[in-house]
């Protein structure tokens, strides 16, 4: 199927790429259907696209690449919704907020993107306040204001 981005124009994705959220992301009730895009093969950044919203779309990252101690549990409740039975079909994004400079950007480790990855559904968690929603990317210690 063929979708409008913001970012890069029309694409062709596969219907078995998508994810479905089981929640809306906070702010975008009309966004249920997702994709990831790669901003490029070397590059750990994504687009958390909406197939169905040209411009509903997220930079995100994989938390653990910037903090090696992130850790959290998922309610039982958020692995039933999603479905998850088995921790290796789980994926786990944080939203960047980009700045300029880059290196002022940072990533949201309070709410993480997690998704099931056998039937693809997604759900944005929140976490209780161990984590800052603004993380610097470079990955220092001390939260952004």
């Amino acid at each position: 199927m063929f979708i409008e981005t913001d970012y890069f124009g029309k694409i062709e994705v596969s219907e078995n790429e998508t994810i479905t959220f089981v929640s809306e992301i906070p702010g975008f009730p009309e966004s249920k259907t997702f994709v990831l895009i790669p901003y490029g093969d070397e590059l750990p950044f994504w687009s958390l696209q909406s197939v169905d919203e040209p411009s509903c779309a997220f930079v995100v990252t994989n938390p653990f690449w910037h903090k090696a101690d992130y850790a959290f549990e998922l309610t039982d409740g958020a692995k039933d919704q999603l479905g998850i039975e088995e921790a290796e079909h789980v994926s786990v994004y944080s939203i960047v907020t980009l700045r300029d400079p880059f290196e002022t950007s940072t990533i949201n480790l309070q709410a993480p993107i997690v998704i099931e990855t056998k039937e693809r559904r997604g759900k944005q968690v929140i976490l209780d306040d161990a984590y800052p929603s603004r993380y610097p990317l470079s990955g220092e210690k001390t939260e952004v204001r």
